[in-house]
């Protein structure tokens, strides 16, 4: 009986992620990052491994399971505790994000590469993954710990500094000549497109 490819492609994806994760409990390490292990090996990497075969399917599907993720971690997300932790969080990530940016950029420079590849290396290396680590915390057992809070906030934080950074990213990369002109008209519309999620978040929202 032939099976179409999405099935067979689910199928593969699913029992290797289940092998890896039993592989990562007996070790006693974050069933995530066996999830992470899982995906590069099913993915089209190796010539002597299985891969998938429709990666357009797959890849709409991983793009469905990412949104599930940060809408799960967004029914978590509290306004009142990361004020909280607003200041020191703020600090830290802002300390962290310039030195992994200019790590990350002089690393590039080293290597060889032109301003624009390593300032996007840079970028890269300055973004932690927050559904990584929440899920790791959730695996440990230590979502209650007070330090969670502030970590949780710096990850937010950061979250906000991602989407300045592809922001910009992306108008510089697309754009040859870069002006002052087009970085304030795409600040603007992610000023914008911030003021408003946290107003619907804080004051709409929560009443429904």
């Amino acid at each position: 009986m032939h099976l179409p490819a999405l099935i067979s492609d689910l199928g593969f994806i699913l029992i290797t992620a289940a092998i890896v994760s039993l592989l990562f409990k007996k070790l006693k390490q974050p069933v995530a990052l066996g999830y992470l292990l899982a995906g590069f090996l099913v993915g089209p990497n190796w010539q002597w491994f299985p891969t998938v075969t429709d990666t357009q399917s797959i890849q709409v599907w991983a793009d469905i399971g990412v949104i599930f993720l940060l809408f799960g971690l967004g029914l978590e997300f509290n306004f009142k505790k990361l004020s909280q932790v607003g200041n020191p969080a703020f600090v830290i990530t802002f300390f962290e994000v310039a030195c992994m940016l200019g790590l990350g950029f002089l690393t590039g420079r080293i290597l060889g590469w032109n301003s624009k590849d390593s300032l996007f290396l840079g970028a890269m290396l300055s973004i932690s993954s927050t559904t990584i680590i929440v899920k790791s915390f959730e695996e440990l057992g230590i979502k209650t710990k007070r330090y969670v809070s502030l970590v949780f906030g710096i990850l937010v934080i950061e979250d906000l500094f991602a989407i300045l950074l592809m922001t910009l990213l992306t108008t510089f990369s697309l754009s040859k000549n870069f002006s002052g002109e087009e970085f304030f008209f795409s600040m603007g519309k992610l000023g914008f497109f911030l003021i408003l999620s946290f107003t619907l978040g804080v004051y709409f929202l929560p009443t429904l």
